[in-house]
């Protein structure tokens, strides 16, 4: 047993079902075609709470798992295909089967965990057995955590399979059963009612072939890596954009435009150096929600993508990547703006195949994939306790992680970025030590 897994006293696991049974209409819930596409990865996700205020602060931890237990089951009702059964890669058997839910003691503060700026201890607040095998594990589509630190203060994870969702879809739930959580108190309701009908916007394949359904691009090799968190301030965020402005025609970029640009920049920059020669070509890849065109309450994997390809150094100022990025989002939404229903997966489909076809045919290039939660309201979500004072962001405890993966969020006061990468060790080292880097992005201790 290793020292970190010391920590963790004891846990408890229960199974819990939806409130009410899901009606008859609804037990076969079809895959979409992008939802075969992609690979059976655990999501994770953990929320940190310190030690809870006004009326939950003297209440013994069984009543603050009851009262996740019982808003859990009821918010299920709405999210019915996370309790059910996979049936191969054709659909989902939405027999109320239940979600599993772990509960934890782990002997530190909370403190010791989250201010860690590597992922081991941040593995204990979710189930060891999903963390270990997010790629093969086999118990519920949807898995959670609750953890109570020695300091009184509390985590909930979840870890759910991509089959069932994306990052949006992820967000959406967790708002949604915090508000059922606080609605017991009062007469609050959430706005989004979701539908799992992403099969009607992009139709599956047949079910013979359905096995055959992958994608390089979205099921990703997995190598020996080590991730690490860096938080960027508003202050430096905005310096970061006074230069994009000053290098470019992009008068108003994004916080995602920015971020993204500046680390993949620096990456390559640094893989430079590793390597000691001339800049290795670089393609990056950013996905792109769906939603609109798409309608926002529809869940499961509602997501494109783009590509950028970097060729040369003198590519590689800052001005001229977020250009690039933006050039290349703004005929994506084009493409998508006037789309008719039975267009969005041809459409969608092109544009994995360039970027597939990107990468097949500059097989030697480093790959780079970013994914943004900026805008996601992770920090909202309040049980009635309050909200978050932390919140770990997806994939970036992935087991092992996945190499040069980028997953950017909203900080707390939604002013500035949070971020997690991998990379193999080598690279690491450099990224985490390069002077420009450090000059704008702090890492998390």
């Amino acid at each position: 047993m290793s020292s970190v897994s010391r920590l963790v006293s004891s846990v408890c696991k229960k199974i819990i079902k939806p409130y009410s049974p899901t009606p008859i209409s609804l037990r076969c819930h079809k895959l979409s075609y992008l939802d075969q596409m992609v690979g059976g990865i655990y999501l994770p996700l953990a929320l940190f709470y310190p030690k809870l205020s006004n009326t939950w602060s003297n209440k013994p931890n069984n009543v603050v798992s009851q009262h996740l237990e019982k808003s859990l089951s009821k918010v299920l009702t709405n999210y019915y295909p996370f309790a059910g059964k996979l049936n191969d890669n054709i659909s989902i058997d939405c027999n109320d089967n239940g979600v599993e839910f772990f509960i934890t003691k782990i002997n530190c503060p909370m403190s010791e965990i989250f201010n860690h700026p590597y992922f081991e201890k941040h593995n204990l607040v979710y189930p060891t057995e999903v963390i270990n095998n997010q790629y093969t594990y086999e118990g519920s589509l949807a898995v959670f955590q609750l953890t109570h630190f020695s300091c009184g203060g509390i985590a909930i994870s979840m870890c759910l399979s991509h089959k069932v969702g994306d990052g949006y879809t992820f967000g959406n739930f967790m708002n949604h059963w915090a508000t059922m959580a606080r609605n017991a108190l009062s007469s609050e309701i959430y706005p989004i009612s979701p539908k799992f009908d992403g099969s009607f916007y992009f139709p599956p394949t047949k079910d013979e072939d359905s096995s055959n359904v992958s994608n390089n691009n979205i099921v990703p090799q997995r190598e020996e890596c080590v991730s690490k968190s860096f938080s960027i301030s508003s202050s430096k965020l905005t310096a970061l954009k006074a230069r994009v402005i000053n290098e470019s025609q992009v008068q108003n970029p994004s916080d995602i435009e920015v971020v993204s640009a500046f680390l993949y920049q620096r990456a390559m920059a640094t893989k430079k150096l590793v390597n000691s020669s001339s800049i290795r070509p670089s393609l990056l890849h950013q996905a792109v929600n769906l939603r609109p065109p798409v309608p926002k309450n529809t869940m499961g994997n509602i997501c494109s993508l783009f590509s950028i390809l970097t060729k040369e150094e003198k590519e590689m100022d800052l001005g001229q990547v977020v250009s690039k990025l933006r050039k290349e989002k703004e005929e994506v939404k084009q493409k998508y703006k006037n789309a008719k229903i039975e267009e969005l997966l041809p459409i969608t489909l092109e544009q994995y195949r360039k970027a597939n076809d990107l990468l097949v045919n500059n097989s030697c290039y480093d790959l780079y994939r970013f994914s943004s939660l900026i805008t996601f309201p992770s920090y909202d979500v309040d049980f009635g306790w309050g909200k978050p004072e932390k919140v770990i962001s997806p994939l970036s405890t992935s087991n092992p992680p996945i190499k040069n993966m980028f997953v950017l969020m909203d900080d707390k006061n939604r002013d500035g970025v949070n971020l997690t990468c991998s990379m193999k060790k080598q690279d690491m080292l450099a990224f985490e030590r390069d002077e420009e880097l450090l000059r704008f992005a702090s890492p998390t201790s």
